[in-house]
């Protein structure tokens, strides 16, 4: 059985962190980190697939590629350019939306949905700061 079907409770837990995270640590912190912070949380975002995939045994070799993918390109976005960071959260989220139309491990609708709805707001918001600083 997978990890995070025995937890949802787990998982709500993790998610609710993770965006209040996401928020108090953006207003508390200057925005000399902000693209720092963007590429920790697109990082953490992919962790639970990686974890998924391998309590299930199944889908191990796409979803690695697709978190090595999208942490090459969140840690680009503070090293190189911000277009980077905010490509591999846009990405993110798309890839939430395959996930919740069954593509890879089977995860939470509920989860995959909230995701990306997540992750659309998030690089929307960070590509309207970038577009304006």
């Amino acid at each position: 059985m997978s990890f995070f079907a025995r937890h949802q409770r787990l998982l709500l837990l993790l998610g609710t962190a993770y965006v209040l995270g996401l928020v108090i640590i953006h207003a508390r912190l200057p925005p000399a980190h902000v693209w720092w912070i963007a590429a920790a949380f697109s990082i953490l975002m992919n962790i639970p697939y990686v974890i998924e995939s391998r309590a299930v045994g199944a889908h191990a070799k796409l979803e690695v590629g697709i978190t090595s993918t999208l942490i090459a390109l969140s840690l680009a976005g503070p090293l190189i350019a911000p277009p980077f960071v905010i490509i591999a959260i846009f990405a993110h989220g798309l890839w939430d939306i395959s996930k919740h139309h069954g593509v890879g491990v089977p995860f939470a609708s509920w989860y995959t949905l909230g995701c990306a709805v997540i992750d659309i707001l998030y690089g929307t918001a960070l590509l309207i700061y970038w577009l304006t600083i």
